[in-house]
């Protein structure tokens, strides 16, 4: 039988990403990607010289992704998300995923 972790080194949960809902980055060619860390483009959700903004952070995509941050499933979001350290973007509230939810934000 294993020995539990001391408290300290137990991780803590990870929550979900704020950047899926507030950080929409876009580049210098219109490229549209959720996170400020995703230099290499990998969670790019669109171009807003083909799709605009607006559209793109609506839509379907983005999303499912937002689902499953919301539920705990980050390897079922954006590429980039397995790798992150999620605190850059800071994190969602309870409060918020519940207004979200409730299609209040």
């Amino acid at each position: 039988m294993s020995k539990p972790l001391p408290l300290a080194a137990v991780p803590p949960t990870r929550p979900a990403c704020a950047g899926l809902w507030d950080t929409p980055m876009v580049q210098v060619n219109g490229d549209v990607t959720v996170c400020c860390l995703d230099e290499h483009l990998l969670n790019k959700v669109g171009n807003v010289n083909v799709t605009p903004l607006r559209e793109i952070w609506q839509g379907a995509t983005l999303e499912a992704w937002r689902n499953a941050h919301v539920e705990g499933r980050f390897a079922d979001s954006g590429p980039y998300c397995t790798s992150c350290n999620w605190r850059s973007a800071g994190t969602m509230s309870p409060e918020r995923i519940a207004a979200w939810r409730a299609g209040q934000a």
